[in-house]
């Protein structure tokens, strides 16, 4: 397996099958057969996940460097619901203390589905990421597709030209890590107001 897995990362040696994932659509609410009721979720290669798995822990180092504690994407111990306490916590202690506050919401609808690849690419570079192993990744989005089951029956195969795929373990390190420059601009933009600079 470590041979194949060498052979497939590092020469390169992927085949198109291999890439290729199946999408399948997960209800998110029970009794709806709206599109926009539904998650799609790419199932994968078992090579190419366990691949992804591996990638994604090595990857793990860089989400600890340079994630922020305010970053819960993705990232171990950080969770949701935590997220949902701080913004409570720092509502109630803004009412409390008559202090100004502003809270922001932004959602990113399909977010998963919009990164260019270029973007990722140059993003995990400026990680200081070395250039095989971000080769490595690239050899694995290079020339993938996916077909689509619906009722059954599979219809595709559709390239794969932006984004990372949602059933992938690598998908949500990925992701993370292309969100996490944007959130520095926006820390960096209040900061700035917050000591009078522009």
């Amino acid at each position: 397996m470590v041979e194949i897995f060498n052979q497939i990362f590092w020469d390169g040696h992927i085949t198109p099958r291999q890439k290729q994932g199946e999408i399948i659509c997960l209800p998110i609410r029970r009794g709806t057969n709206e599109p926009r009721d539904l998650r799609p979720i790419t199932l994968l290669n078992t090579e190419y996940k366990i691949l992804a798995r591996i990638v994604a822990q090595r990857l793990r180092p860089v989400l600890a460097k340079h994630l922020k504690d305010t970053q819960f994407c993705g990232v171990p111990g950080n969770l949701i619901l935590d997220a949902a306490a701080n913004i409570r916590d720092i509502i109630a202690f803004a009412e409390t203390e008559k202090v100004p506050l502003c809270v922001l919401s932004i959602y990113f609808k399909n977010a998963f589905d919009n990164i260019a690849h270029e973007y990722l690419f140059q993003t995990l570079k400026r990680y200081g990421i070395c250039d095989p192993f971000i080769h490595g990744i690239m050899n694995m989005y290079e020339g993938a597709s996916s077909f689509v089951q619906i009722n059954g029956h599979s219809h595709g195969p559709i390239p794969i030209q932006c984004g990372v795929r949602q059933g992938c373990p690598m998908g949500v390190v990925l992701y993370v890590l292309c969100l996490q420059p944007f959130l520095n601009f926006l820390t960096g933009r209040w900061q700035g107001l917050r000591s009078g600079t522009k």
